[in-house]
Formats: structure tokens, sequence, C-alpha cells
């Protein structure tokens, strides 16, 4: 079990600096936003990267808590960028 728990640690380091990386993105493209006068809300560009989970070929029942996550994910990214 600790064998395992170390592989997922390690996998949580990985997630947790995309992460960073997405937020700091999503800062930036909230100040564009922001400059250009659009809306944080973008259906469109939340539905092209959703519909990469059927490229990507997701097996078993994981799919449906991926997009869970994204969705989320996508809410966050909307909080951030409207604080810019």
């Amino acid at each position: 079990m600790n064998k395992i728990r170390n592989e997922i640690d390690k996998i949580d380091d990985k997630i947790f600096k995309l992460l960073k990386s997405r937020f700091g993105k999503a800062k930036k493209i909230g100040q564009l936003k922001k400059y250009l006068k659009v809306t944080t809300d973008d259906e469109k560009r939340e539905q092209e990267i959703l519909s990469k989970l059927n490229d990507v070929n997701i097996s078993g029942n994981y799919k449906e808590e991926i997009t869970k996550v994204y969705e989320l994910i996508f809410q966050l990214m909307k909080d951030i960028e409207s604080k810019e």
C-alpha cells in the first residue's frame, strides 16, 4: 500500500504544478479579457476541452469523474479571471 501511495504522491506533485501553471495562465487570460472587454464565460471553449475526453480514449467510468473535475476547474478559472 505504501508503494501505491508514494506513486499517488508523485502524481499529486505533478497535478499541483500543472494546476499552478493553469491558474497563472487563467490570470493572464482574465487580464486580456478585461482589456478586450469580453466576458469570462466561454462555453464554446469549455465544450472544446470536454470533447477532448472522447479523443483521449478514457476507459471505464472515469469520463464522468474527469468531466466533473473539469467543470470545477472551469469555475475556478472563471473566478480567477473575473478577479483581474
